[in-house]
């Protein structure tokens, strides 16, 4: 029963009351029927939404991109074993391949090519931390890429606090997410 879900949503019991609710990055529409109508009601009555980033900030995007390269110079081919490289480019290659047959219908529909998609996730890759090349790769799936387009659950939320006019902040700075990610040593990656 939806009313027997744990709907990962906390109270803070003062007037008005406080909210706390723990998200996933999957497209919203993979989990949104699933999500409890108390989490519901109380994103609806809330008048400040606060998110881990504000999603809906360029700079935020930009720096998001930024914090993802290689210092100034360095590529990847320079940092991966050549093996691990050689196996990384070739599964690209199999991906850029596959992705029209993986895209859907109603993708296409919108006008979103299968080349245009490859380099909005994969452009660029070269250049990237591993650390960033990895979460890439795992991200370069069939059913990633077909709901391409779909956004995940906390920018669709924060699509939907901005079009009922909520006040929007982030918890965190996009450097409070990068530094610990880009801090791991390569045998961790």
């Amino acid at each position: 029963q939806q009313n027997e879900l744990n709907s990962f949503l906390w109270t803070i019991k003062r007037d008005p009351p406080s909210y706390f609710f723990g998200t996933i990055h999957v497209p919203y529409t993979r989990v949104w029927d699933f999500i409890p109508e108390n989490s519901k009601k109380a994103f609806q009555q809330s008048h400040i939404v606060y998110f881990e980033l504000d999603l809906t900030d360029p700079y935020t995007i930009s720096a998001l991109t930024s914090c993802q390269l290689l210092p100034q110079g360095e590529n990847l081919q320079d940092v991966l074993p050549h093996d691990i490289y050689c196996r990384l480019k070739r599964h690209l290659e199999y991906v850029k391949l596959m992705m029209p047959s993986w895209m859907t219908p109603d993708q296409r529909g919108k006008g979103l090519y299968a080349d245009y998609l490859f380099n909005a996730i994969a452009g660029n890759w070269e250049r990237k931390r591993p650390v960033w090349v990895m979460l890439m790769v795992n991200s370069l799936t069939e059913v990633d890429i077909k709901s391409r387009g779909v956004p995940v659950l906390d920018l669709f939320l924060a699509q939907e606090a901005e079009r009922l006019r909520k006040q929007t902040g982030a918890v965190e700075k996009v450097e409070e997410q990068c530094h610990p990610l880009n801090g791991l040593n390569f045998s961790q990656v």
